[in-house]
């Protein structure tokens, strides 16, 4: 019998160990989180650690006060203390899952796995299908299966005894049509900055359009929304199933839900509120749920032999399916610098993005292409860059035989935001599967050219994408070997860094991302139009 199945011991009451813990539960009410810790562990030292539950309790309240001061190191310290007695309590494999999701994919997987072991809930599985995007170890076709697997088997937890709404009446194909929007992102938020050239130019004299937002949240980019005069509808405080029965209610045609699982929301979908189930943007893959019908893509992000690998149909746009503007009305770019290169005499390349996005086979490529630019750096930027990561990113640069004083770790937030962090790079990285977009697109708006690596996932695909609206195949890699001589041959052409520093600002706002917004509505609305009809023709 391994020691996490063992019935766990209990203190009897009365235990002065047990007084000295209620102080600290007291301390840590009262957000008192540095002091509570400390009686804690002076209790972890006096505790007869045969009492399991109690040892069990106290690793979990120092974990939970360590993630309240956003010290992840020592959560995940203490949670994985406490797994080493109970494999019970499914929250603390959740939270393992969560804090890993930074850095090391498989351990995330793996304990949200554990998670939905001890009880399925809807965080866990949001989770669990965030991390498998991040992995580098599932091709689409394997991504598609695995998400659908955990997706389907989730579905009886949802509905219970209810059953999806079901549609047959016959529909009139020409009638003005009722799109819903379903997002937690109404407000200032990267995910806004892609819908908002859709809803403000949206024809609402020929569509009836209602946005679903399931935000505790309003700010200035809440209230430019609400400017357009498209009914907003506050569903934070309904159940999935009352949001269901709104959306159905309001006789909705087509729902278009902009977070996949990036919210719990996507939940709802499970009861089929409208005829016609949509995705955009906010998972970049496939929802894995039979219940949604289409997802947004062009031919490059989801070409169409991959299509079979996607459980949505493709709804094609025919002018790209994006374009972009900062959701802050107040947003003014910082002035261009010159390149570092000429201050510090070797090329720096940057990496941006997320931590979580930097796995396994992402370092091996940057360590290779380390080797092949003499005396050039790596800068990793992000805030989120904890002790943790960070010596666990420089273990696997050593074990890939990079010398560790070529690679710059920065975790100081920077005034100004990220905007000021890019001016440190001469060349910026995209990490592989998961793509850069948002950063992306602020990294060309400050002159940094970013190359990628085009992957057969849509997640993989996005920078690329942008590059070539932009015209930048130079920045297109179709494998390793293009990704690495690409990036070398731009190291050694400090013309072409000094122009794409002065230019490409200027080609970004020209280009079609940052214009058009009314054509773009429009090839959105005619997807809408044609959806509706083939729906009909169905019937």
């Amino acid at each position: 019998m391994s020691t996490q199945n063992k019935p766990l011991k209990r203190m009897p009451e009365g235990t002065p160990v047990l007084k000295k813990m209620a102080e600290a539960d007291k301390l840590s009410k009262e957000n008192k989180k540095a002091e509570a810790i400390a009686i804690y562990k002076e209790i972890l030292d006096e505790i007869d650690k045969s009492f399991t539950f109690d040892l069990c309790e106290l690793y979990r309240k120092i974990g939970d006060c360590y993630h309240s001061l956003k010290d992840k190191d020592g959560a995940i310290e203490a949670y994985e203390n406490y797994i080493k007695y109970s494999a019970s309590n499914e929250s603390v494999f959740s939270m393992l899952g969560f804090l890993y999701y930074y850095y090391d994919n498989e351990k995330s997987i793996e304990y949200y796995h554990k998670a939905l072991d001890v009880k399925p809930k809807a965080s866990a599985v949001s989770n669990l299908c965030l991390t498998l995007l991040k992995s580098d170890k599932y091709s689409q076709k394997e991504l598609k299966e695995t998400i659908e697997y955990h997706i389907d088997k989730f579905r009886p937890v949802v509905l219970q005894n209810d059953k999806p709404y079901e549609y047959s009446k016959p529909q009139d194909p020409h009638k003005k049509l009722r799109i819903g929007y379903l997002s937690s992102d109404f407000h200032c938020h990267a995910m806004m900055q892609f819908v908002l050239p859709l809803l403000e130019y949206h024809n609402q004299d020929n569509f009836n359009i209602s946005l679903y937002s399931c935000a505790n949240r309003c700010d200035s980019t809440t209230e430019r929304i609400k400017k357009t005069g498209i009914k907003f509808i506050d569903c934070y405080n309904m159940t999935n199933k009352q949001l269901a029965e709104r959306i159905h209610d309001d006789e909705i045609d087509i729902l278009v839900d902009l977070g996949g699982y990036t919210h719990c929301r996507g939940f709802a979908l499970y009861y089929k509120p409208a005829p016609i189930i949509m995705q955009y943007l906010g998972f970049v893959n496939t929802m894995g749920m039979k219940e949604v019908d289409y997802i947004f893509a062009d031919e490059f992000t989801i070409p169409k032999e991959m299509a079979k690998y996607y459980t949505e149909k493709p709804m094609y746009i025919k002018c790209g399916m994006q374009r972009f503007d900062f959701s802050n009305p107040n947003m003014v770019l910082p002035e261009l610098n010159d390149l570092p290169y000429f201050k510090n005499g070797y090329i720096t390349f940057g990496s941006f993005n997320c931590p979580s996005k930097i796995n396994d086979y992402t370092i091996n490529l940057w360590a290779r292409l380390l080797d092949n630019v003499p005396n050039s750096k790596l800068l990793i930027y992000r805030t989120q860059l904890s002790d943790k990561i960070i010596e666990h990113i420089k273990n696997k640069f050593e074990q890939y035989g990079t010398n560790l004083n070529r690679i710059i770790f920065n975790n100081t937030p920077q005034q100004g935001a990220q905007f000021t962090a890019y001016k440190m790079a001469d060349i910026a990285l995209d990490p592989t599967p998961f793509n850069g977009l948002t950063i992306t697109m602020e990294l060309i708006s400050m002159g940094v050219p970013v190359i990628t690596l085009v992957g057969e996932s849509m997640q993989s695909r996005g920078c690329a994408r942008v590059n070539k609206a932009l015209g930048l195949n130079d920045l297109v890699a179709e494998n390793e070997y293009e990704y690495i001589s690409k990036a070398k041959k731009l190291a050694g052409d400090i013309n072409k860094l000094r122009y794409y520093r002065k230019n490409l600002r200027k080609i970004w706002n020209k280009s079609v991302l940052r214009t058009d917004y009314a054509g773009f509505a429009k090839c959105v609305e005619d997807g809408y139009i044609q959806a509706w009809k083939d729906y009909c023709k169905s019937l």
